[in-house]
This record gives structure tokens, C-alpha cells and sequence, in this order.
């Protein structure tokens, strides 16, 4: 469990960024495992007319994505002004052993080692090889290869990830980015509004928020509890091609990020039919289920305490919760005993946009 703690003034202790090199190398990442990705089929259907040769390159290469994705191809994602060229650039300017150890990840079973304990540690670095050696000879000569010198092989990678920008993701890249902006910019508005903790909420269903103890967790092999500060802040970086993962980088020498899939883009925020909309509305239209909505604003809660705080019984509060969450404006997840409501902020700016189309443009 990755667990981040957030202090009083926690806006002060937070980024958001867009990262031309993460969104490639995360919609390769899609290309090398397409069956996980179904909003992502599109992408798909689309890079099968890439040259043969490149696709093959991406394919032998694709170790690289297809599980844990580096974290040196983060490297100036925090700089707005980087584009692709600069922050590939900026890779190969890393440390060899930084790269080995990343490089090394690619290829193991990281809830056992880590590429830095066999770039540090001779005797782990033999243990693992001859283990491997047993059971997977081509992984094992890979392996051996990025430890002596990572170099070659990132050059390999960083080439076909050049050649798969100039072929296609530069054109997607101008389709995304300005989504993802927008993603950004909703945050800062609801962030301005309700604070951290809302608009955290609206990030992904694996990320765990607790207003009460200002934590954000996400389920993880490995155990990290860190607080942010202004020494130590974290950085959300906005993405489509990420889904439906959300990526963590944690560990030192790395700055704190989580990228997380864009909301604007998720398949929650598909356009809506009229009988869609009025199944909201009809949900929204009455006071307790109002007063619910401003409840869960703030944070998740049971039908227990919901019926305290509006001063009804549990049985009544339970049918407003029911039709809040047939419309698609609440979510569940059980916490022990409980069932714990949560608002679903998506749906809400999703009905916000059905109503502004509504009204008519004005000429120009």
C-alpha cells in the first residue's frame, strides 16, 4: 500500500503536468497490451497501418512497456515547456547505473527485487541471473546485457520511440493535449472551490481518499508511506493513454508523481441522450438527495450516517441513495461492515455539459 499524506495547506504542495514522452510511451504500452485497453481500441485499429518493420521494432522492444514502464521517461515531465525532442534528450542524459536499474525493472519480478539491488549488490545481481538463467534464457541474456551496459539498449528503445512519434503520436499528440489541459484546468477550478479532496476524488477508483486523515492510498505490492511538503511535492500528470491504470513513481532518486487517467477523456464523460439526462435530473430534484450530494462532497459515508445527518431514517435515506446511484451520481465500495457512498463528480459535469449544449451558440 502506497500511502500519501497531505498537511492543512496541501495546494501549495502540489503540480500538474503533460508529458509528450509519458503519453507515447504509455499508448505503446496500449499497442503491446491492446486486450486491457478497451477505450483504446481506436488507437489500435489505427497504428496497424504503421510500417511493418517499425511494428516489429516496437514488438521487440515492447519488454520495455509491457509491464513496469521506467521512470526515466519521466524526465522533465513537469516541464511545460519541454516538448518530445527535449525530454528524450534529457534521458540520455541519466546517470548509466540510474538507467541500468530502471532498465533492469523491465525485466523483474519487482515484488522480490529491484533493479537497484542488482545494479548495487554483486551477490544479489549472480543470485538472480542464475535463477533466471534456469528458467528463461532470453530474459536472462537481456538482463545481463542492461547490467554490463544499458546504453545500447536504450539507444534501441529511444530510436523506435522517435521513429513511432514522427510516424504517428506527433498528429495524436496535437489531438490530446489540448484535453488534457482541460483536464488540468477542471482540477484547479473544483480544487478552488472544494479544496484537495473533492477533486481527488475524480482521479480513479483505485486511488483511496480519506478527508479525515488527509490521505490519498493506492494498492500496491510494495509498502510506502510518505508525506508531502513543499521539499517533497507531488506532481499529477494528466493522461488518456494511461488508462485504466494509474501510475505511481515513489521511490528516490524520481520525483513524486502520480499519473492518472484525464477525466474529460474517461468513458464515464460519454455524451448523453435526453432520457439519460432526465434520469439525473429527475435523481437531483428533490432536497434530501441535494443534501446527500453536499454530504458526499466533502467525503464518502455511509447510509448510517447519512440518516444522522439528515435526520431521517435509514430505511428512507437508503432509497434516496438507491436512486442517486441508479442515475449514476453516487458509487459504493464496502469498507468492512459498511457500504460507503461516494460522489461521482464525472457524472455531475457530465450532466453540466448535456445542459450547456442546450443553450444556443451565438452568431458570429
Amino acid at each position: 500500500m502506497i500511502t500519501l499524506r497531505f498537511a492543512e495547506t496541501a495546494e501549495e504542495d502540489i503540480a500538474f503536468s503533460v508529458s509528450p514522452l509519458l503519453e507515447a510511451v504509455h499508448s505503446w504500452h496500449v499497442l503491446i497490451n491492446p486486450g486491457h485497453h478497451a477505450l483504446h481500441v481506436p488507437w489500435v485499429r489505427q497504428c496497424r497501418r504503421l510500417p511493418a518493420a517499425l511494428r516489429r521494432r516496437m514488438r521487440e522492444h515492447g519488454f520495455l512497456v509491457a509491464d513496469h514502464i521506467p521512470a526515466l521517461f519521466e524526465s522533465r515531465a513537469g516541464d511545460h515547456d519541454a516538448d518530445f525532442a527535449s525530454q528524450l534528450a534529457a534521458v540520455r542524459t541519466l546517470p548509466p547505473a540510474l538507467l541500468a536499474a530502471e532498465l533492469a525493472q523491465t525485466l523483474l519480478d519487482t515484488t522480490r527485487h529491484t533493479g537497484d539491488d542488482l545494479v548495487t549488490d554483486p551477490a544479489t545481481r549472480d543470485t538472480v541471473l542464475a535463477q533466471y538463467r534456469e528458467r528463461d534464457p532470453g530474459r536472462t541474456a537481456r538482463l545481463e546485457s542492461i547490467l554490463s551496459d544499458p546504453l545500447p539498449v536504450l539507444d534501441d528503445a529511444l530510436a523506435v520511440l522517435e521513429d513511432y512519434w514522427d510516424a504517428t503520436f506527433a498528429d495524436e499528440w496535437e489531438r490530446v493535449e489540448p484535453s488534457l489541459y482541460e483536464s488540468i484546468a477542471r482540477a484547479g477550478v473544483r480544487i478552488a472551490h472544494q479544496g484537495l479532496f473533492p477533486m481527488l476524488r475524480t482521479l480513479a477508483p483505485q486511488i483511496r481518499v480519506d478527508p479525515g486523515r488527509r490521505t490519498l492510498r493506492l494498492d500496491r505490492p510494495h509498502d510506502h508511506d510518505i508525506t508531502v511538503t513543499r521539499e517533497r511535492p507531488v506532481t499529477f500528470t494528466a493522461s488518456h493513454y494511461v488508462w485504466p491504470h494509474v501510475r505511481v513513481t515513489c521511490d528516490k532518486p524520481w520525483p513524486l508523481r502520480i499519473t492518472y487517467p484525464a477525466p474529460p477523456l474517461a468513458p464515464t464523460l460519454r455524451p448523453t441522450n435526453q432520457e439519460d439526462t432526465l434520469t439525473a435530473l429527475r435523481a437531483l430534484a428533490a432536497a434530501p438527495r441535494l443534501q446527500i450530494i453536499t454530504h458526499l462532497a466533502a467525503q464518502s459515508r455511509s447510509t448510517q450516517e447519512l440518516a444522522t445527518l439528515l435526520g431521517l431514517s435509514p430505511s428512507v435515506t437508503s432509497r434516496h441513495l438507491h436512486q442517486l446511484t441508479q442515475a449514476g451520481l453516487t458509487t459504493t465500495r464496502r469498507e468492512g461492515y459498511y457500504v460507503l457512498y461516494t460522489l461521482n463528480p464525472a457524472r455531475l459535469d457530465q450532466i453540466a455539459t448535456a445542459l450547456t449544449t442546450l443553450t444556443p451558440k451565438p452568431a458570429d
